[in-house]
């Protein structure tokens, strides 16, 4: 009689949740990434705005430039505190993420141990069923009562 697991199907259902949050994981990573690349661009985009700002200052500038020049500073300086908010906020969820992760391997773990536990309980049996029926047919052999 071959071994047959009663939760198997409880342990396909773990690893399928533990691969679905793996690869919902994987997403959040690359988006948090993203952020962070996105952030280098704006930030490389302000030292671009005011390297050219020193640049324009060396000659005579007027006003409407300046204040053009000002104003692009300030706006990129806005939205790289965005983008600073949104990548904490996607590492809050990488966190969350993770967390759900190491429940879920938690999880599979305890039905993977229960699976191992219950192997070697079946071995055992197995190995004791064997040696009753050989010790049985030694009886018969040579016609010993066991009692």
């Amino acid at each position: 009689m071959a071994y047959h697991y009663k939760l198997e199907t409880l342990l396909h259902v773990r690893r399928n949740f533990e691969e679905q949050c793996m690869q919902k994981l994987a997403q959040e990573i690359f988006a948090l990434e993203n952020h962070r690349k996105y952030l280098a661009e704006l930030q490389q985009q302000r030292v671009q705005l005011v390297d050219s700002l020193t640049e324009y200052k060396k000659k005579a500038m007027q006003a409407a430039m300046l204040s053009f020049y000002v104003d692009a500073i300030d706006q990129k300086d806005w939205q790289i505190g965005t983008q600073r908010n949104a990548i904490a906020a996607q590492e809050n969820v990488v966190s969350t993420v993770r967390m759900e992760l190491l429940e879920k391997v938690k999880a599979r773990k305890i039905v993977e141990r229960l699976k191992e536990k219950d192997f070697i309980a079946y071995t055992q049996n197995e190995l004791r069923k064997t040696q009753n029926e050989d010790d049985e047919q030694a009886v018969i052999r040579y016609g010993k009562s066991v009692y």
